[in-house]
């Protein structure tokens, strides 16, 4: 029996305002998180539909250079509508790629339920104890890491943790959606008007803290009103 699509409650790339300098700087602050390669306790990998080798080969990285020695893959079949995805785990996809020979001493694990960030982090909870981590290395797409970051906080506020941005390829292969080139392509922005949208509504209903964030909410939410209200 086929699993039935899902509706995203966000849509993936809406429609947003025109976007001046102001509003790019300000977008692009709030919804990329710096890349930080340190040796941690634990390399939490977020699921992904797509560069799963890509994503292998940074776990291989990071094992061969003995950043980390646990490894913690996620991710179901996100079967949403209108986006790409096989009938495989995302977990597996990824995993299938890593050379899993070289790395007997190591520990990967895999979750092969979640759908979506907060769930990636709810099912993990269930295949592996965090009891004794102090510090967490993540791996997510760059568009998301600051509502990746938010969502491990909710749930591992003492654990301190740092980000591995990866960037989303598009088919302009001179602009992937990065820190520095999303505002260079339609779909660059409006996937990241996007991440601002489930930023503010998922963070306003309480699946993520927002306190550190909520100024730069407000001040995206004046930018686009003023930027409206010129264009009217």
């Amino acid at each position: 029996m086929e699993s039935k699509e899902l509706f995203r409650e966000i849509v993936k790339v809406p429609q947003g305002p025109d976007m001046d300098a102001e509003l790019i700087a300000a977008l692009t602050s709030l919804c990329f998180q710096e890349e930080s390669l340190v040796p941690s306790d634990l390399l939490f990998v977020f699921g992904s539909n797509v560069q799963h080798r890509e994503i292998a080969d940074i776990i291989s990285y990071m094992l061969n250079m003995e950043l980390v020695n646990q490894v913690l893959i996620t991710g179901g079949v996100a079967n949403y509508k209108n986006s790409f995805y096989k009938k495989e785990a995302e977990s597996e996809q990824i995993k299938s790629f890593i050379p899993m020979e070289k790395y007997g001493g190591k520990q990967i694990y895999t979750e092969n339920k979640s759908k979506n960030i907060i769930e990636n982090i709810v099912e993990a909870r269930k295949v592996f104890s965090f009891k004794n981590i102090r510090s967490m290395t993540f791996l997510s797409h760059s568009y998301a890491s600051t509502r990746a970051v938010l969502s491990l906080k909710r749930f591992f506020p003492a654990i301190a943790l740092h980000c591995i941005p990866l960037p989303l390829p598009t088919d302009h292969l001179k602009y992937p959606i990065s820190k520095q080139m999303w505002s260079k392509t339609a779909y660059g922005r409006g996937l990241i008007w996007g991440e601002y949208l489930r930023l503010k509504t998922y963070g306003e209903r309480g699946d993520f803290p927002i306190t550190e964030i909520r100024n730069s909410l407000d001040h995206i939410h004046d930018l686009s009103l003023q930027k409206s209200l010129y264009v009217a």
